[in-house]
């Protein structure tokens, strides 16, 4: 095993604005559309549909912003539903049929473990619930009623038996919006990226809807080098995991 110890330097501007450590969830805040239907107070909208519905649905496509959203009220639904969980799930969509089933069957059985250590009155916060059979969304529903917590999951599609208290979205002016955030301490990646847009940058950003998508596409463009972890790995691509949450 080889232990690595450094001073702290914060983060230098000339890093690629693009790698993961500056655009997974909890890194950027999520951005609520000014323009669509959120209310004035979207978190609070989401958490009082939560306690009156008790089993919760943010539901968007691959890359819309879920699970930045997720992280995002973390501190408001522990404070709200206090002895909460929080699973994410992963799934691949090249995996072989057979293999497939197990790995469904296997997010079941964790979720179900997790499950059981909510604390009543808690809230189990399921990310990806459709890595999850219909059955075991079904004993995921009953246990919660059972027990007397709530439930928010995230989905790519709206999911029976949950209600949505939140549709994510990725807009032109979001994604504007976020471009600004990213590039503000970047001057060197935005003079890259302002040239590229004389090459066809437009239409790179022209109908997006997975921004951890468009990150990845934009790291190669800017082609700047990613700053090295605390383990001596460099965090240059959106592979890496969200953390999980389980006593946020």
């Amino acid at each position: 095993m080889c232990m690595m110890s450094h001073d702290f330097h914060p983060p230098s501007p000339r890093t690629n604005p693009f790698a993961s450590r500056h655009t997974r969830p909890g890194a950027i805040p999520y951005h609520f559309d000014p323009n669509g239907n959120d209310s004035d107070q979207p978190i609070a909208s989401i958490l009082s549909g939560l306690r009156q519905h008790r089993l919760g649905l943010i539901v968007g496509n691959h890359g819309s912003g879920k699970s930045t959203l997720l992280h995002g009220i973390a501190e408001s639904l522990q404070a709200e539903f206090p002895g909460g969980k929080w699973i994410q799930l992963t799934g691949d969509p090249d995996r072989p049929p057979l293999r497939g089933v197990s790995s469904v069957l296997a997010n079941d059985r964790a979720v179900g473990e997790v499950q059981a250590t909510v604390s009543p009155g808690g809230v189990l916060v399921v990310d990806g619930a459709e890595q999850l059979s219909p059955w075991g969304r079904f004993h995921l529903r009953r246990r919660a009623r059972r027990a007397g917590h709530a439930c928010l999951v995230t989905a790519h599609r709206d999911l029976r038996g949950f209600h949505v208290l939140h549709r994510t979205r990725v807009t032109a002016k979001l994604i504007e919006d976020l471009l600004h955030e990213l590039l503000r301490d970047h001057p060197e990646a935005r003079e890259k990226l302002k040239r590229a847009s004389e090459g066809g940058l437009p239409e790179m950003l022209d109908d997006v809807t997975d921004v951890r998508e468009l990150w990845s596409r934009l790291y190669d463009v800017v082609g700047l080098p990613a700053e090295k972890s605390e383990s001596g790995c460099s965090s240059n691509r959106l592979d890496a995991l969200p953390e999980n949450c389980p006593d946020h």
